[in-house]
């Protein structure tokens, strides 16, 4: 029994292989067989993020800040440091209508204030700053100043000068040693290397800012004036940080902050003034100061020549007493005392007592605010000069203000 169920087991398989056998069609030519493709090995799986776990160890071995050579130079540099507060009246006009119903333009007096920098270079109290800082406060010569540590002193401004930008102060305190940066180290002012600005921007005093030196000689026009051979940094130097240092990593003398570029799309470029033309010019004023050389001849008293002899006009400060003789509300200006026959001024209609008060677009408080591009004046040149005077009309005083063109002779 069993091996006739072998018999029929093996006869049903064969059939059924005769079947497939049968089903299948005849292959074609069978192609040569290819090589089996190489199984690349998988790379390991990435670990798994994990979230630390408790205290965060410190990193191996002892690590001193004041070591960075950013933290050493502003320790060494910072003490020098002051913040400038100058205050001042400005006139500015307003509209205003007479009792005839008439309008007129006045001057209405209004105190303004600034801030900025200052850079302490000697034991007694003298500081270099940026003319433009002490701008408001040229009628009274006299700043306030905020040291590092918090001490506040009165200052005087011993001198100033537009066209550099560069103003020396003098603390009046003579019985105090300040602390003070050496002007005989400086920068060789690298293009590319680190520098510092520190100063006060907004107000902010002891502030800190990094970044390179950009470029070297380049010029900066603001206001009419062009001041040339500017450093260029990338650093921050915003509104206060006007007369601070800019120093490198040793602690060497870069430039003076002066101003930024502004605009929507302008990001990271300030001026400063080099420390070449900054020393030369400190050492100059310091010594004036201080009785060791004649001045140098005022560049005011030949502004005031070149006005006479191209325009015909003689002028003075107006003093606070002449202003309340005349029944003026005005802080500064220039009064008219003389007009030459025939001359350009006489034909534009100036007269004695009529008040100058602006130059251009320049606010004239007294004769050192002349603009001095009033030196390059020449023949056919046309000067607009903004006046206010004093007109009656029977028991009727009125103050009168106008924009006259002078052509100069």
């Amino acid at each position: 029994m069993k091996s006739r169920f072998l018999s029929h087991l093996s006869i049903f398989i064969l059939a059924v292989t005769c079947v497939a056998q049968a089903q299948t069609p005849p292959p074609a030519s069978t192609p040569p067989a290819q090589p089996a493709p190489k199984v690349q090995p998988k790379a390991p799986p990435a670990p798994a993020l994990v979230t630390p776990q408790g205290k965060v160890p410190p990193p191996p071995g002892s690590v001193d800040i004041t070591n960075e050579p950013t933290v050493r130079v502003v320790a060494n540099v910072l003490p020098a440091v002051v913040n400038i507060q100058a205050e001042g009246t400005v006139s500015q006009y307003y509209t205003a209508v007479d009792a005839f119903f008439q309008r007129y333009r006045e001057m209405r007096n209004t105190k303004q204030q600034s801030i900025g920098s200052g850079l302490l270079v000697s034991a007694e109290g003298y500081i270099i700053t940026n003319a433009h800082v002490v701008a408001l406060a040229e009628k009274e010569k006299v700043v306030s100043i905020t040291l590092n540590s918090g001490s506040k002193y009165q200052a005087q401004i011993i001198s100033s000068d537009e066209d550099k930008d560069l103003a020396l102060l003098k603390i009046t305190d003579k019985t105090v040693q300040f602390p003070y940066f050496d002007l005989t180290y400086v920068s060789p002012n690298y293009l590319g290397e680190t520098v510092v600005a520190l100063g006060s921007p907004a107000g902010y005093q002891n502030s800190v800012s990094q970044g390179i030196l950009s470029a070297k000689n380049r010029t900066f026009t603001v206001e009419d004036h062009t001041y040339n051979n500017l450093i260029q940094t990338d650093a921050a130097i915003n509104p206060g940080n006007s007369g601070g240092p800019l120093v490198d990593l040793n602690g060497g003398l870069v430039g003076i902050n002066s101003a930024k570029l502004a605009g929507t799309a302008i990001e990271n470029i300030g001026f400063a003034i080099p420390n070449d033309s900054v020393i030369s010019w400190a050492n100059d004023a310091i010594a004036v100061a201080r009785g060791l050389k004649p001045p140098t001849v005022s560049a005011v008293a030949s502004i005031m020549d070149v006005v006479h002899q191209h325009l015909g006009l003689s002028v003075k400060p107006l003093s606070s007493s002449k202003a309340a003789e005349m029944g003026l509300e005005l802080s500064g200006g220039l009064i008219i005392t003389d007009v030459e026959a025939q001359s350009p001024a006489d034909e534009a209609g100036l007269q004695a007592d009529m008040i100058i008060v602006s130059v251009g677009n320049k606010q004239i408080t007294d004769e050192k605010s002349l603009p001095r591009e009033l030196q390059q004046l020449q023949s056919g040149t046309k000067v607009r000069l903004h006046i206010i005077y004093v007109q009656t009309k029977g028991p009727f005083v009125f103050q009168r203000g106008g924009s006259v063109m002078v052509t100069a002779r």
